[in-house]
């Protein structure tokens, strides 16, 4: 993926950020034995997240789904923030239509 984090940015990223990004960037999907597939950009999509808990715990909590929806973007020092703030709104706003 072009204009991916390189090493170094990502070890000045860990030292920044309280937890890790998981996945942020590039696609995913899957290529079918006919031959077609599916496939998704990841920084426009959504994942449902399961923690791993004890299965006492699960049984005392209430039912319950955590997402996680990606929408991030590129700043540069040419960027202008409000501009880059909408394209993440639109990002955003492209993955919550399907909620």
């Amino acid at each position: 993926m072009t204009g991916a984090p390189k090493k170094r940015s990502v070890e000045i990223l860990q030292t920044l950020e309280d937890q890790d990004r998981s996945i942020y960037s590039g696609i995913f999907g899957y290529w079918c034995v006919s031959g077609s597939g599916d496939w998704s950009v990841t920084i426009r999509s959504c994942f449902k997240f399961e923690p791993q808990i004890d299965e006492k715990v699960r049984q005392q909590r209430p039912q319950s789904e955590e997402w996680i929806i990606g929408a991030g973007g590129a700043i540069t020092a040419l960027s202008n923030p409000e501009a880059e703030w909408e394209e993440m709104l639109t990002k955003l706003n492209s993955v919550l239509r399907a909620f």
